[in-house]
């Protein structure tokens, strides 16, 4: 490690320490910043999602993934998929949303329809070839996840899931206060 980079990690580690944290957790927090760093710049390039549509040949684009799971996610969750909940979950303006779903529209993976709750609004659901792209993508995440995960001891994936969820929802919370303020 070069005398600059190992400066950096101990003034790092010297500024979570003085935050509280004891050495191993200060190292800890370090090591999970550098595993965030790099799982978000995955997502980023979509590159799951990439290799799911090369493996399994879809005719769609990584962008429409988001919007096969955004729509699947609501449908699971009980909520009525729209253009603006699209924007919301893919974090882009409506009117951007609105040519998304139109593409999606197009390529046949994805249908509007009469809102069940508001006659003004139309919903969107998946088509069979959606909700067949959307399965098969699953199976293929949940494929190389089990490869991933499949040695390890069931103890452990549990508390994994477990912290993992936990520490997602401090993110949550962290965007909720950070807005507030």
């Amino acid at each position: 490690m070069a005398k600059t980079e190992s400066d950096a990690r101990e003034s790092h580690l010297a500024h979570l320490i003085g935050l509280g944290l004891s050495p191993a957790a200060a190292q800890a927090t370090m090591d999970i910043d550098h595993v965030m760093t790099h799982i978000r710049r995955s997502m980023q390039h979509r590159e799951m999602g990439r290799m799911a549509l090369r493996d399994l040949k879809l005719d769609i684009e990584a962008a429409d993934l988001e919007i096969l799971a955004a729509i699947e996610l609501c449908a699971i969750e009980g909520g009525e998929a729209t253009v603006g909940l699209i924007a919301e979950r893919l974090n882009i303006d409506p009117s951007r949303a609105s040519r998304v779903v139109a593409d999606a529209v197009e390529k046949g993976i994805v249908r509007r329809v009469a809102s069940q709750s508001d006659a003004r609004r139309i919903g969107l659901e998946l088509t069979d070839l959606g909700k067949q792209h959307a399965a098969a993508i699953r199976a293929y995440k949940w494929g190389i996840f089990a490869e991933a995960l499949g040695d390890w001891p069931e103890e452990d994936l549990v508390t994994f899931a477990r912290l993992f969820q936990r520490f997602s929802g401090w993110i949550a919370q962290a965007k909720e206060k950070a807005g507030k303020g």
